[in-house]
């Protein structure tokens, strides 16, 4: 008997909240062209139908992962998906960088809404170096001590760890002109919680 191996189509197809229907809708039928019926859907879900590489990618493209992302290693992980990655964020403006991306990143961590954001300048530098990214998760703003947190101040977009007794935000900086901002005496604006880093490393 031909017994293929069991995948994370589903898992992947649930956690982003999609219907058997509308997966099939995105995702283009190798054969025709045209959008995948609901049926072969559900049986590569099932493995009643061979998941080939040029299904794999299909789907992948789909889902926004990785194609090795939908084979079932027995070993539980974090789903890699796209999300949008900004430049600078002018103060107010963060929710319409996002709307028009420079690209889609990898990203495991943070909530829906979760974006990255280019490092410049070294206002970051002790956690990751100009250039590198930050995920920021827009929707966990309720500051918690010893956590991360992008804010904006002055028009200028950084990020700084918040420290509750005093109340403070701490910045992230080898550079000493990077002071902290004492909360309840400066004025700014917390964008989300800084979720995840990364550098590329040549």
């Amino acid at each position: 008997m031909d017994r293929r191996p069991p995948n994370r189509i589903r898992q992947l197809r649930k956690a982003r909240g999609l219907t058997l229907e509308q997966l099939a809708a995105l995702v283009p039928n190798p054969d025709t062209g045209a959008a995948t019926d609901v049926s072969t859907i559900s049986k590569l879900e099932l493995s009643k139908r061979a998941l080939t590489t040029d299904w794999m990618q299909r789907l992948a493209g789909a889902l926004g992962v990785e194609p090795a992302a939908l084979l079932d290693s027995g070993v539980d992980f974090t789903p890699v998906r796209r999300v949008p990655l900004v430049g600078r964020i002018a103060a107010g403006n963060w929710r319409e960088a996002i709307e028009d991306p420079l690209s889609l990143v990898p990203c495991e961590s943070g909530g829906p809404a979760t974006f990255a954001l280019i490092a410049e300048g070294d206002s970051m530098d002790k956690l990751v170096p100009p250039g590198g990214r930050i995920y920021i998760d827009p929707d966990d703003f309720g500051l918690r001590d010893g956590k991360y947190y992008a804010v904006m101040k002055d028009g200028e977009t950084t990020f700084k760890r918040f420290r509750a007794s005093p109340a403070r935000l701490e910045p992230c900086s080898t550079n000493p002109i990077h002071q902290p901002i004492d909360i309840g005496r400066e004025p700014f604006t917390v964008i989300g919680r800084v979720v995840g880093t990364w550098q590329d490393f040549d």
